[in-house]
């Protein structure tokens, strides 16, 4: 392709209906895009839902990143099925970011989108979001889920964020505020996860809020200490010592009715998987939901866990040297197979490549599955500058 000032000539297109067909190739896209100035054509956005086209959630990221690189972007309406993203350098990035999506429309994928970017913004002065929606909703990590479990992972890697919950929203009316402060870095290292562990904690959190009786969260937190202890018992795994609170949140720092539950299991290795549910729910109760979220990496041997993994793409990409995780005995998810068809598109001609393979250990044990790819090794510099 022939280069201007930098900056590519001519737009990347990419297929929305890759994989999943979801926000996922929405997001991994618009953060490289933003990271290594490559500017995208999107088309049949979000084709895989019965809903095709950016939600507010998904306008709000858009415009986020807009910001963030002083992009120009055509497309960007409640709807639209096909945008362009035409990034400039992150150097003038403002050091505070303001993004209200004004629906429960989930905080923690509004933070995806904008999170990686952030952390290649020139200069040492923390990055500060200011994101308001939903904090804990259907189809959607909780903000747990978010400083919990994806926050020690990044740690692994490098970086780091702050973060505080001013209020908490719920389904449907939203309402909720997160200040995330995200710490600009050099690199980020790569890593090695390959021993998963054995539990030595598990922790969580149950709630209720607005009209919801204690009771819910008393259920939820029994419901989830029942399925570990007795699945982990047929397993022959040790149960570790579990804790789960129940509370109810003040009035003042929730907005609506809700109840829900988030798990947090560290294994020996430092590995960290979670799980969570809302309340209440019509199919399976909450709590359970949350235990079996856990259960599955502990029982088959990953260091990651379902949602951790295709998180884990962009910063195996942007990470400095080779970096490995197993990820257990199942095949990698449908999201996690997006995040590496976007990433290859984009970088492919940078030799961006990400191997998955298969290995036994014994005869009779059952397959494990590493997920390995060497990164590009992105810098600050390199993010002003990258095409």
């Amino acid at each position: 392709m022939n280069k201007a000032h930098g900056v590519m000539a001519s737009l990347l297109k990419i297929d929305g209906s890759l994989g999943e067909g979801g926000g996922q190739v929405l997001r991994i896209a618009l953060s490289l895009s933003a990271l290594y100035r490559i500017p995208v054509e999107i088309i049949n956005i979000r084709a895989g839902r019965p809903k095709p086209g950016l939600s507010a959630q998904h306008l709000k990221g858009v415009e986020l990143v807009k910001q963030m690189c002083n992009a120009r972007v055509t497309g960007t309406y409640i709807g639209s099925t096909r945008l362009e993203f035409w990034p400039e350098s992150l150097h003038n990035c403002r050091r505070e970011l303001y993004a209200d999506i004004h629906t429960a429309g989930c905080i923690t994928l509004l933070a995806q989108v904008a999170l990686p970017c952030a952390l290649f913004v020139p200069g040492s002065t923390p990055v500060t979001l200011i994101l308001k929606g939903g904090t804990n909703v259907p189809m959607g990590p909780s903000i747990e889920y978010l400083t919990e479990v994806f926050r020690p992972l990044l740690n692994k890697f490098g970086a780091d964020f702050d973060f505080t919950v001013v209020k908490r929203g719920y389904f449907p009316k939203g309402g909720g505020e997160v200040h995330l402060r995200i710490q600009p870095v050099e690199k980020l290292n790569a890593v090695m996860l390959l021993e998963p562990g054995q539990p030595v904690s598990i922790s969580g959190w149950a709630y209720v809020a607005g009209t919801v009786n204690i009771n819910e969260a008393n259920r939820m937190a029994d419901d989830a200490k029942k399925t570990i202890t007795e699945k982990l018992d047929d397993t022959k795994i040790p149960v570790p010592p579990i804790n789960i609170e129940t509370y109810r949140e003040d009035r003042t720092m929730a907005v609506g009715n809700g109840s829900g539950i988030n798990i947090v299991c560290r294994t020996s290795t430092d590995c960290v998987f979670g799980g969570s549910g809302l309340g209440p729910s019509t199919q399976t109760p909450a709590g359970i939901t949350a235990a079996n979220e856990i259960l599955v990496p502990v029982r088959e041997g990953a260091c990651v866990d379902e949602h951790t993994q295709d998180q884990m793409i962009i910063l195996m990409t942007l990470a400095s040297g080779k970096s490995k995780v197993r990820t257990g005995a199942r095949e990698l998810t449908c999201h996690t197979q997006t995040a590496i068809q976007v990433a290859e598109l984009m970088l492919g001609h940078r030799g961006l490549r990400f191997q998955f393979s298969k290995e036994h250990n014994k005869e009779e044990d059952p397959p494990s599955y590493t997920l390995e790819c060497i990164g590009l090794g992105l810098t600050i510099d390199d993010s002003s500058n990258a095409s």
